[in-house]
């Protein structure tokens, strides 16, 4: 559903400020009659409101238009029905890049598990001395927190320990509707380094799967940022589809692992007990590395030009809901 606001005038501040109120309650206005209509046909409870309307503002701000959770057209619509009608306590823990680590183990074994050196509430309590010369920070409760450390004589530990402290403290995902991460207890960890001797981090293996079936894969390399990140969307015979949803520049070399097929039933294991899921694996070291679960692909705010072509490639259910997560008491 596509939403337009009026756009201020900058040299007009009255009317500015008289036109940001009026978007402000036409927004309201369209995001609960949007919520009325679609409780006709889901079951979607006044209780749900808060969260429904949370995914609808950020979806608007970051694709341009609302969730389409009654026909689900795209996978932004899976990941954004998913948040309101899929509320397991497994994604809880499993979005818990620690508690993680346990269903894992349970599910293929332990062996594809890097190793922890260290697990501590906060940043100062991580003992360096007793740490190899590289490895890995990460906080347990967010997306995006990964420190690499090639040398720990070179790292930065002032700034370091600003973004976990600061990763520490938020609950992420708040603003964007994964009501998952706000159960977690924030811890920040340290692990083994899987870049090669020279450096060089493995490639990154990302597995859109639903019920246990893998669909598509997504081989990407580079870092957070954009401009220095490289993607190609493959099918799961590892063939390049020419579909892009947003992982960065295409590449065309991409050396696929002697061990794909491996790849395919671990990451189908991992993901039998989900309606959706995205499951990152590395080929690294000879072996299978698992790196961590991911239930709502970018906050479910892909802007790829082929976020709609992908949809068929996931047999995605909407034939059974969950009810809202109650934490345990006690």
């Amino acid at each position: 559903m596509q939403f337009q606001l009026a756009r201020p005038n900058s040299r007009h501040k009255p009317l500015n400020d008289a036109i940001r109120l009026a978007n402000k309650g036409f927004l309201e206005l369209a995001i609960f009659g949007k919520f009325l209509a679609d409780r006709r046909q889901l079951p979607l409870g006044l209780r749900q409101y808060g969260l429904y309307r949370t995914i609808h503002r950020f979806s608007l701000r970051e694709t341009g238009r609302f969730p389409n959770l009654v026909a689900c057209a795209d996978i932004n619509d899976f990941a954004n029905w998913i948040k309101l009608f899929d509320q397991d306590p497994l994604i809880v823990q499993c979005s818990d890049k620690l508690a993680a680590r346990d269903y894992v183990a349970a599910k293929v074994g332990p062996d594809i598990l890097t190793r922890i050196f260290q697990i501590h509430e906060h940043f100062s309590e991580i003992d360096f001395d007793a740490l190899p010369k590289s490895f890995v920070i990460k906080t347990n409760n967010d997306s995006g927190t990964v420190i690499i450390v090639p040398d720990k004589d070179t790292l930065d530990r002032t700034e370091a320990e600003r973004r976990v402290e600061r990763a520490l403290s938020n609950v992420y995902g708040a603003a964007h509707g994964e009501w998952a991460y706000a159960h977690i207890t924030p811890k920040v960890f340290v692990e083994e380094s899987l870049a090669s001797a020279d450096g060089v981090p493995p490639l990154d293996h990302r597995f859109f799967a639903a019920d246990g079936k893998v669909g598509f894969a997504v081989i990407s390399y580079g870092g957070r940022d954009p401009r220095e990140r490289r993607a190609i969307l493959v099918d799961t015979d590892g063939r390049d589809t020419g579909l892009n949803i947003g992982g960065g520049i295409q590449f065309d070399d991409y050396p696929l692992p002697a061990n794909w097929t491996e790849m395919i039933e671990v990451a189908e294991k991992l993901a039998a007990d989900f309606k959706m899921v995205r499951v990152d694996l590395y080929s690294a070291g000879g072996g299978i590395r698992f790196g961590e679960l991911t239930f709502w692909p970018n906050a479910g705010a892909m802007t790829g030009p082929d976020i709609v072509r992908v949809a068929p490639l996931i047999d995605f259910d909407r034939t059974t809901f969950k009810p809202p997560y109650r934490p345990r008491q006690g």
